[in-house]
């Protein structure tokens, strides 16, 4: 079991925010009688399966109707000719 805080609390300089785990102390009665600390169970840890973050890219694709250049729309599509060529490590001077 842990002591667990339920309102901050600041002792002995340092600031415990609502769920850090409290020092065993002199003081652990007084914040339980107070109801600022809480007695909790140790939970076994869980396996949370992470995610691959991922974010979407900028405009649509898309065709412009109308030929008008403030119409057009969105990015061009990937395409394997439009992949960026990788740079040459040789230099000419």
């Amino acid at each position: 079991m842990k002591l667990v805080a339920v309102r901050p609390i600041l002792y002995r300089a340092h600031q415990y925010e609502v769920g850090d785990e409290l020092p065993d102390s002199e003081m652990k009665q007084a914040w339980l009688d107070a109801g600022t600390a809480v007695m909790a169970e140790d939970e076994p840890a869980v396996n949370v399966p992470k995610a691959t973050p991922l974010t979407a890219q900028p405009g649509q694709i898309g065709i412009s109707n109308s030929g008008n250049e403030d119409d057009l729309a969105g990015r061009l599509p990937k395409t394997i000719e439009r992949e960026a060529k990788a740079p040459s490590r040789s230099r000419k001077k």
